[in-house]
């Protein structure tokens, strides 16, 4: 059995597992590992489906770029992004899994299309847009979606890649 919950990566002074708006992806920390540059990746038991409610609510709190995906047996799950002044990006990792084995609706955005949205919402949030590791990220046949959220990570220079 896979990983059920949320990765959330955002950026802040404070430990993200302090803030109560973190609350809207679950009460039940797994993990809380820091990055770079204030940045941080939290591991939690999820208790709703949207992610980018979340986002939204941390994003306005920290001052700063979220992105949330809620990771569904560790084989697929859908992503957001949000920046504080309100812009927002969605899709899914490991969207043939998605589609195909836990019934979530297809968007029949291509991932071209989710890649090139994502490139958009990173340069609004100032950060940086590594083309080929979001094009990776975003395949719709990748597997393994806590690698892909890393991926994500790495593609804005939030995580460095390894």
């Amino acid at each position: 059995m896979g990983y059920w919950g949320y990765l959330v990566a955002a950026k802040s002074d404070q430990p993200l597992h302090e803030l109560p708006e973190l609350s809207a992806f679950g009460d039940e920390y797994v993990e809380v590992k820091p990055l770079s540059n204030g940045w941080q990746q939290v591991w939690v038991a999820g208790a709703n489906d949207n992610p980018l409610t979340g986002a939204q609510s941390l994003a306005t709190v920290t001052g700063h770029p979220v992105l949330a995906a809620l990771i569904l047996d560790s084989d697929c799950g859908p992503v957001s992004a949000a920046t504080p002044p309100g812009a927002t990006w969605s899709g899914t990792l490991a969207k043939s899994i998605a589609v195909d084995s836990y019934a979530m609706p297809d968007d029949n955005i291509p991932a071209s299309a989710a890649a090139s949205t994502f490139t958009e919402w990173a340069t609004s949030a100032a950060l940086l847009a590594d083309q080929t590791l979001i094009t990776r990220a975003l395949a719709p046949t990748a597997t393994d979606p806590e690698h892909l959220f890393t991926l994500l990570l790495q593609a804005t220079g939030i995580a460095a890649v390894n």
